[in-house]
């Protein structure tokens, strides 16, 4: 059975969610709590609109998973000065040590990968993978307009 580039592409897109799927099962942790531990390490202070964002998860998971790690006293509200409404989700120091911890791991396979592929495919892949991304959400938002 001959396989198109498009049903590759698919078929790679699912198997490496797939992938990420298996490394939460195998760490006990939610898709949306490892999301956001993630999202946090990396840019430190977030709304959860923006985590809902950048995550494409719903919002009542990225409400769960915040209000969960508030209750373990890893994550903190802080008020934007500018909109009272906005409030940024930020680490504790003990949350920041537990994230670390979590995420160490995962952090540490993906660099494998990336260091097993180098730098010149990785840097192809992510700019290929994005363009992807926003040209398939486009023309599904596109399509969906139609209906």
């Amino acid at each position: 059975m001959k396989v198109n580039t498009t049903e590759k592409i698919n078929l790679a897109i699912v198997r490496a969610n797939k992938a990420y799927s298996e490394w939460d099962s195998q760490n006990n942790l939610p898709d949306y709590m490892s999301i956001i531990l993630y999202e946090l390490l990396i840019h430190k202070g977030l709304t959860q609109k923006e985590l809902v964002n950048l995550s494409d998860l719903p919002k009542q998971s990225i409400n769960k998973g915040i209000r969960s790690l508030q209750d373990l006293g890893y994550v903190k509200l802080i008020k934007d000065n500018n909109d009272k409404r906005k409030k940024y989700c930020s680490f504790t120091e003990e949350g920041k040590k537990y994230a670390q911890e979590k995420m160490t791991p995962l952090i540490e396979l993906e660099t494998k990968v990336a260091t097993s592929m180098g730098k010149e495919k990785m840097a192809q892949l992510a700019k290929l993978s994005c363009e992807w991304s926003d040209t398939f959400w486009k023309l599904l938002k596109e399509e969906g307009k139609n209906k």
